[in-house]
């Protein structure tokens, strides 16, 4: 090979890569402008109907209920929130953050109580076998900032979280000690 072709190969290959590294940029940068144009406030203004409330403004006042219904699910939207909560106050606990672990129990609380709001009929195995006996009892073991009688508690409650998704024909769920973590809280 002599010099002019391998200075030809190297010009050719140095360009191809500078072209294909401008097209990616552009495309990257087309992609970045679509996504901000289609939140942009002007882009609002241009489709009325997103200025006007979006989605649950354009429903007439008779589908709304639905809507919302559909929108907040049944039960297993607040299992969900709950699962999440548990874990969080377990490792709380664990960690020893216990205001922590006592701020996740109490929202624990506060999304059973939302989705039995919306599912009253869950209300009778909840009662009897989680917030009338297990459930508070873990708090107070929060409260005492006892890390052996939370684990003693908390299994407790895992047999009555199970008891109650089997009470509720959901025997398939079954509540085991949480073993990993879903948010980066930690106990400086």
């Amino acid at each position: 090979m002599t010099r002019l072709d391998y200075r030809s190969r190297s010009f050719v290959g140095i360009a191809v890569g500078a072209a294909l590294l401008a097209l990616g940029a552009a495309a990257g940068w087309e992609a970045v402008r679509a996504q901000g144009h289609g939140h942009s406030h002007s882009q609002h203004h241009a489709h009325g109907a997103m200025t006007q409330g979006g989605w649950y403004k354009r429903l007439g006042p008779d589908a709304r209920v639905a809507a919302l219904e559909r929108q907040l699910r049944g039960f297993e939207t607040a299992m969900a929130e709950v699962a999440y909560r548990y874990g969080e106050m377990y490792f709380g606990a664990v960690d020893g953050n216990w205001d922590y672990a006592a701020h996740m129990g109490e929202t624990l609380a506060t999304a059973l109580a939302a989705g039995l709001e919306r599912r009253p009929q869950h209300r009778k195995s909840a009662d009897a076998l989680f917030l009338k006996g297990p459930y508070p009892q873990v708090m107070e073991a929060i409260k005492a900032k006892d890390l052996a009688l939370f684990k003693q508690r908390i299994e407790t409650l895992r047999a009555a979280c199970t008891a109650c998704h089997t009470a509720e024909a959901h025997p398939f769920i079954k509540i085991g000690v949480p073993t990993v973590r879903r948010n980066p809280v930690v106990n400086d």
